[in-house]
């Protein structure tokens, strides 16, 4: 079949009339059963899907959806009713670098969890400077993007797309600049930006393909720039589960999350992480409720990925500095993620003496270590060392975390609150999967950590029930065609 992205179909907004799908489908989007019917108004990268096409089987897309009303019937007996669905990219054009990967300037993080089509030889390795890219994901403000989705486009892409935030405008140039990727605005009537185009808004922009274009060049034959909210609106008083990148924090129990400011509270339930785990740049889903004001109350946080900590000396010679950079902590290696908040310029520019370096990042799915902070904490100490992360190996009083080994003989325990507790509660609940932090002294030549106070973040915590909402943005999972009667058709 057809790749569907090069199906010419007249631009439609999302508000507008929708083609509905000619048979059942159902979608697996982040852990939730949503049915695509006749009555479901499919978009695709702003167009409408045509009548009779099965879905797009991008598993990674990124993916919005709004439900019908609660109550609508679901006649194949799975799945909640959808009303609308979309599924979008960010970016579509040339690759512009490769060390690290950007495509029309804006750069992009591929992990474990990044789902592919076509990669040549199967790997982005083998991608280079001025093939095509079809990329999904989530926008950080930083202006990176972390891939949800990528697909190696064999041919050149005729029409582009660039998502991102404003980061200058340059009125007597006629310019403005998305990170690296600088736009011409000549002819341009920006749409929904207010009095003037302005850094930070968020834009969406459609371009023609412009000849010979590369790193550093100036994207003209815009036929369109809308500022857009980075993430769909919901109703006052709505529930929602939204999948995105933490912004900035404001306060001790609020951040920013796309358009909105999310507050927690001691009754939020987290998942897979803490609240200490909530820095810019975090990829996480919130279950909660819409407010006023674009206020989004959190019942939930879930993060995508387990988070980790590390805090020991490191050397000059663990830090291999630049855009594809590692640093080496307590005999784990952390690659440099595209959405690496670097306070002392650890990654670009590397250590001139040994110093206590603290990190923070995330596993993804194939076990590899990414950060997405690091700072000095001062001068190199082992008896003051920190590993955090999730439980691989439990034989109390010995734990296994990022292949280190706890020893827990003598130390200090304390709960989920921060409060004291005995060792065999902590026992109890430390489980595989338990997430536990150890701060105490590190023995290099043995892997050990020893002493001092071991904490109890999270237990182990079953899969949660996905619950019923209005409006869900999250990552394209499985697509399954239904017959009629709720079998699946071949």
């Amino acid at each position: 079949m057809q790749a569907f992205r090069r199906i010419m179909l007249p631009l439609l907004a999302l508000a507008g009339a929708g083609v509905p799908a000619s048979a059942d489908e159902v979608i697996r989007i982040g852990g939730r059963e949503v049915l695509v019917d006749g009555a479901t108004e499919v978009i695709v990268d702003g167009e409408p899907w045509p009548a009779g096409v099965p879905l797009p089987r991008r598993p990674g897309m990124r993916s919005e959806v709004r439900f019908a009303p609660t109550g609508a019937s679901t006649p194949s007996g799975v799945g909640e009713p959808a009303q609308v669905v979309v599924f979008s990219y960010a970016l579509r054009g040339p690759v512009t670098a490769v060390s690290p990967l950007r495509v029309l300037g804006q750069e992009v993080a591929v992990d474990g969890g990044t789902g592919s089509i076509g990669l040549p030889g199967g790997s982005i390795g083998n991608v280079k400077v001025g093939h095509h890219l079809d990329v999904s994901g989530f926008v950080d403000v930083n202006g990176s993007l972390r891939a949800s989705f990528l697909e190696f486009s064999p041919e050149p892409i005729a029409r582009w797309l660039l998502s991102g935030y404003v980061t200058a405008v340059n009125a007597g140039a006629a310019t403005a600049d998305l990170g690296l990727q600088r736009i011409s605005l000549a002819g341009v009537a920006p749409v929904d930006c207010g009095a003037a185009l302005a850094p930070g808004q968020f834009v969406e922009i459609r371009a023609d393909a412009n000849p010979g274009f590369g790193a550093g060049s100036t994207l003209g034959s815009i036929s369109s720039l809308r500022c857009v909210a980075p993430m769909p609106l919901g109703t006052p008083g709505a529930l929602g589960a939204l999948q995105g990148l933490v912004g900035a924090p404001i306060g001790d129990n609020s951040f920013r999350f796309g358009p909105y400011v999310v507050n927690w509270t001691a009754d939020t339930e987290f998942r897979f992480g803490v609240a200490g785990d909530l820095v810019e740049g975090a990829a996480i889903e919130v279950d909660g409720v819409f407010g006023d004001a674009l206020v989004f109350d959190a019942l939930g946080i879930q993060f995508d990925a387990p988070p980790v900590r590390l805090e020991g000396p490191v050397a000059p010679v663990d830090v291999v500095p630049g855009p594809q950079g590692t640093v080496r902590l307590l005999d784990n290696t952390l690659g440099r993620s595209a959405q690496l908040r670097d306070d002392d310029a650890i990654y670009a520019s590397g250590l001139a003496v040994t110093r206590q370096v603290e990190l923070r990042g995330y596993l993804d799915r194939n076990g590899q270590r990414w950060a997405t902070r690091a700072r000095t904490r001062g001068n190199p100490d082992l008896a003051d060392a920190r590993v955090g992360g999730p439980v691989d190996v439990a034989a109390p009083p010995l734990y296994e975390v990022l292949g280190i080994t706890l020893d827990t003989t003598g130390a200090t325990f304390e709960g989920p609150d921060g409060g004291p507790i005995s060792a065999a509660e902590f026992h109890a609940q430390a489980g595989v999967g338990a997430q536990i932090e150890h701060s105490g002294s590190y023995a290099p030549a043995e892997l050990r950590m020893s002493g001092g106070v071991v904490a109890l973040l999270l237990p182990p915590q079953p899969p949660a029930a996905p619950a019923q909402v209005d409006l869900l943005v999250a990552r394209l999972e499985v697509v399954e065609r239904l017959f009629a009667d709720g079998f699946e058709a071949p």
